[in-house]
């Protein structure tokens, strides 16, 4: 077992505004604790992971593919691996999520500190 926390678990900023903190990761999988502060946007990207996530805080707008969902607390997603998407946080409080990405993030990881 490695056990961890939110707060001392390994992270970095990607983009001013998001924190990654890495709580999870495995030989076929990363979970992440997100911080998304209030205005910040993770702009449209792709990557070969499945992502899997929900939302445990705050309020957010995620859009993947042609769909989009407003999304409050309890909302959860999937998104399949290269599909193009994008969030942004709503409103004066950050969005938490916990997501879980497979294959492992090893590029979340060498960021991470």
């Amino acid at each position: 077992m490695q056990p961890t926390t939110w707060e001392k678990a390994p992270r970095f900023e990607p983009i001013p505004g998001v924190d990654i903190r890495i709580i999870g990761n495995g030989m076929h999988a990363t979970m992440c604790y997100i911080v998304i502060g209030p205005g910040a946007v993770v702009d449209w990207h792709g990557h070969p992971h499945e992502q899997m996530g929900t939302l445990i805080s705050g309020r957010g707008r995620l859009t993947s593919g042609d769909k989009a969902v407003e999304a409050e607390v309890g909302a959860a997603w999937f998104i399949p691996p290269n599909e193009e998407h994008k969030f942004e946080t709503i409103g004066d409080e950050p969005a938490i999520i916990i997501e879980t990405f497979a294959p492992a993030r090893t590029d979340y990881v060498i960021q991470a500190k």
